[in-house]
């Protein structure tokens, strides 16, 4: 393709048209960039070229290099039968030379202005955009601080105009008090270092007044990584600030409260141990007469009494029974909320204790109830409190005995094997419906339902026996079948191999301390 030629003899070689050149010589000088003079005979070519090129002798074509590539070739004829010469080939490289760095300006040249339309619109539609912001303060910093640009944002959010701010220092954004602590130096330093810093504080409009803002800077630098100001973007969260305060505001106060409504909580909880306690001692005194005189007149010896009269005073005798026994779980839940129960504890048969609760049990139901002792042949070793374990026992047969009907059976079986003891306590009475059983262990956890409602208790016995076996590393659990009966059992560790008598001072939730070691 003709890019450009200068013809005195009237050769078409006219811009932009095609010239056929079909020579070895001149794709050599396309392929290796060297120069070729040669002889030209245009009869060979087809037409229209060869009535084109008619009457040219001789040609010489340069190339056109720039490193290494050949961009194009300087092609020159002759019509008189007179060759190319060495120095007309020094010119026209000379002169190829010149047309090379003519054409790689002009090149440069039209990619600089290219280039510099293209930036100049990138920067317009940078400055629409940032300026088209309004919930945004968006400005510029030169790397001393200075204001060099300014948006609709920054002036709808800090009032000041764009002449008013531009080449004023940043600070004057900042409270004095902040100033004062060198915060404006401090975050500049920040983002020089970090490549960014993020802040939130209270900054100052042009009118003094001042709010609350998410700040964020960050520094620019070129490719050479020198400084050359920092971009600095602020936005106006006072109203998010204001709905942040109520709310932490609002948690402390609910938090003070709660606190409050705790400490109240435990020192009525205080007050109501105390409380237990005093009254339950009050009552065991007249509570052990009372049995005491109840005892004298059953057995005679205040008197004989009729039928009827044997009938009251076994009723009586029952009442009081359950004061009693009411008065030491009272005792005992009070011990145990305030952390003062006491364990002894000590190697012991388990069997021994079991047969004794179960004597417990068939003098309080009488011939109301068969209540049958299994244990195997040979001892039950644990270690523990004897009373306590007793209490546990006599607590699940008693509530065994409340449950089942008259002429019921209930049965106290001990089994062990390698690292555990178990009492079962079952018995053919009520029984219960799953969710029944929730409530069951914890303080006045009593079921009441209209066949229930005429038994006595309070709901303490299963709680403080539950406490009780924890307090040892035990746990009791229970089977219920709603009208078939129930089966609560204990679960206690075996004895440890070595021996003894230990105390351990115990409080609710099964959590004991030792106090003595052993002895």
């Amino acid at each position: 393709m003709i890019e450009g030629s200068f013809d005195v003899t009237g050769v078409a070689a006219v811009p932009g048209s095609r010239w056929l050149i079909t020579s070895a010589e001149f794709h050599e000088t396309l392929r290796n960039g060297r120069p070729v003079l040669e002889a030209y005979d245009s009869g060979t070519l087809p037409s229209p070229f060869r009535e084109q090129l008619a009457g040219i002798r001789h040609m010489a074509t340069v190339p056109l290099s720039f490193d290494r590539d050949v961009l194009g070739t300087i092609v020159v004829s002759r019509r008189q039968d007179q060759p190319f010469e060495a120095r007309d080939l020094a010119t026209l490289e000379e002169l190829g030379h010149m047309a090379v760095l003519a054409l790689r300006n002009a090149t440069l040249v039209d990619h600089a202005q290219r280039s510099d339309t293209q930036l100049r619109t990138s920067e317009e539609r940078f400055r629409l955009l940032v300026d088209g912001v309004k919930d945004y303060a968006i400005f510029m910093l030169d790397p001393g601080g200075f204001v060099t640009s300014w948006n609709q944002g920054a002036e709808r959010i800090k009032g000041y105009r764009a002449e008013e701010i531009r080449g004023r220092h940043f600070s004057i954004f900042y409270t004095p008090e902040e100033v004062a602590a060198d915060e404006p130096a401090r975050g500049l330093t920040a983002a020089r270092e970090e490549g960014r810093f993020e802040a939130e504080g209270w900054r100052v409009r042009r009118d003094g007044s001042r709010f609350w803002a998410s700040v964020v800077i960050t520094a620019l630098k070129d490719e050479s990584d020198r400084l050359r100001g920092f971009a600095k973007v602020t936005r106006d969260i006072t109203e998010r600030k204001r709905i942040q305060d109520q709310l932490l505001e609002a948690e402390r106060r609910e938090v003070a409260r709660l606190r409050d409504l705790a400490d109240r909580t435990a020192s009525l909880e205080r007050s109501k141990s105390e409380f237990l306690r005093l009254a339950s001692h009050e009552l065991r005194t007249p509570a052990a007469v009372l049995g005491g005189y109840l005892s004298l007149f059953a057995d005679g010896d205040l008197g004989a009494l009729n039928a009827r009269g044997q009938r009251a005073i076994s009723v009586m005798k029952g009442q009081a029974r359950e004061l009693t026994l009411l008065i030491g779980q009272i005792l005992e839940a009070a011990r145990m909320q305030q952390g003062n129960l006491v364990l002894h504890l000590e190697n012991f048969d388990l069997r021994e204790v079991a047969a004794k609760a179960v004597g417990w049990a068939r003098d309080l139901a009488g011939m109301d109830h068969r209540i049958t002792l299994s244990a195997p042949a040979g001892p039950i070793q644990i270690t523990a409190d004897r009373e306590r374990i007793l209490t546990i026992l006599q607590s699940l047969l008693d509530n065994a005995v409340k449950y089942s009907p008259e002429g019921g059976e209930i049965t106290l079986s001990v089994t062990a094997d390698a690292s555990r003891a178990r009492v079962h306590v079952a018995d053919g009475g009520l029984g219960m419906h799953l969710e029944q059983l929730e409530g069951l262990f914890h303080p006045f956890g009593r079921i009441v339902t209209d066949e229930t409602a005429h038994i006595d208790g309070a709901g303490l016995g299963l709680y403080i026996a539950q406490e009780l076996a924890r307090s040892q590393g035990g746990e009791i659990t229970v089977e219920s079948d709603r009208g078939r009966g129930s089966t609560f059992t204990l679960n206690i560790p075996i004895a440890s191999p070595q021996a003894a008598t230990t105390e351990l001072t115990a409080s609710a939730g099964g959590s004991a301390s030792r106090s003595l070691g052993p002895a």
